[in-house]
């Protein structure tokens, strides 16, 4: 099984076994999902025809795509969806279980991929405030924006000589 770390963290291609965990993840990026006024059963049958979209759409627009599930413990408790792109590498997608947040695994993530290349770029929905927080303190700068998405970049700072 493909293996890589991120820090301290480990981390793992997911498996069929991952399932009920990519779909509870899923559903936790999707509060407004939780909010509909129907049975908790057809919120998850969308958010599980939503999470298959989206893995289509991510395999649609990005090539060489890396799927990783962060491990704690032996306990997967974030994914992290990674593309190179252009001489960078992009992070497609972030999510953090609702359980596992607000515990700086985002940032150690974030902070092993800074480690390893020279920039890194994403997206941001503009409403995230606490992610938004999180990508100005680890020094990602504005591209470009819109209505409802924000294009961030860091680039790795090189030594100059005198």
């Amino acid at each position: 099984m493909k293996e890589r770390r991120f820090g301290r963290l480990g981390a793992r291609a997911p498996t069929s076994a991952d399932e009920a965990f990519l779909d509870a993840l899923y559903l936790d990026s999707r509060p407004d999902l939780g909010a509909l006024p129907v049975p908790r059963g057809v919120i998850e049958g969308i958010a599980r025809h939503q999470r298959a979209m989206q893995v289509e759409d991510y395999a649609r627009r990005c090539s060489g795509l890396e799927t990783w599930l962060v491990i704690e413990g032996g306990t997967p408790i974030a994914r992290v969806v990674l593309a190179g792109e252009a001489g960078a590498l992009r992070v497609v997608d972030l999510s953090v279980a609702l359980a596992a947040r607000r515990k700086g695994i985002a940032s150690r993530v974030l902070r092993a991929l800074q480690e390893e290349c020279e920039r890194l770029n994403l997206r941001v929905r503009t409403g995230n405030l606490a992610a938004r927080r999180l990508y100005d303190e680890l020094g990602f700068t504005l591209l470009r924006s819109d209505d409802a998405t924000m294009e961030l970049e860091w680039r790795q700072k090189r030594e100059h000589p005198e």
